[in-house]
């Protein structure tokens, strides 16, 4: 997918007071629709905790607003670059299942990524666009396909024990045993 980082031009300059975090507006221009996305580079999420809201209101108001696409409306992302790692997992937790205006998305620990568009660019498509679907092999047996299985998530294996278990304990617990 090509992307491309738009001129400050093309951001509501009430937008201006976010240019100190980076502030830049990426587009990705499919055939039928455009996908808007907003970057911010912060140094640390005490920052992130103080303009979060008032960003996400301002590109509802003085951008999303402006957009007379249906599709394009449901295609706004903003991403949150963080330069430290996020000690408030819970800011995170809390931005990302915001469903106001925009899909959000906060990744920490980042290092200076401020003019750097290729690991922009690269970071975009790893969160929104790469899909990673597991190859199986075709296993010969039950033990290969349990490994597999269990490399992916060893909790899947588990399941199996852990319904054994809770059998065992009914049992026990209505003296059926």
């Amino acid at each position: 997918m090509q992307y491309h980082n738009l001129n400050k031009k093309d951001i509501p300059k009430e937008l201006n007071e976010f240019n100190q975090y980076n502030l830049q507006l990426w587009e990705n221009d499919k055939e039928k629709f455009i996908t808007n996305i907003f970057i911010v580079t912060l140094t640390n999420g005490n920052i992130l905790s103080e303009i979060w809201e008032n960003l996400i209101a301002k590109i509802a108001f003085h951008f999303q607003s402006n957009i007379n696409k249906e599709i394009e409306l449901w295609n706004i992302y903003v991403i949150f670059f963080i330069e430290n790692q996020l000690e408030q997992k819970e800011l995170k937790y809390k931005i990302e299942n915001d469903y106001y205006c925009a899909r959000k998305i906060v990744i920490d620990n980042i290092g200076n990524i401020k003019n750097d568009d290729e690991k922009i660019k690269s970071e975009i498509s790893k969160k929104l666009f790469d899909l990673e679907i597991p190859t199986f092999t075709n296993p010969n047996n039950i033990q290969e396909l349990e490994q597999e299985i269990n490399e992916l998530d060893s909790r899947l294996t588990q399941l199996d024990q852990i319904k054994k278990l809770i059998k065992k304990r009914l049992l026990k617990k209505f003296n059926l045993l």
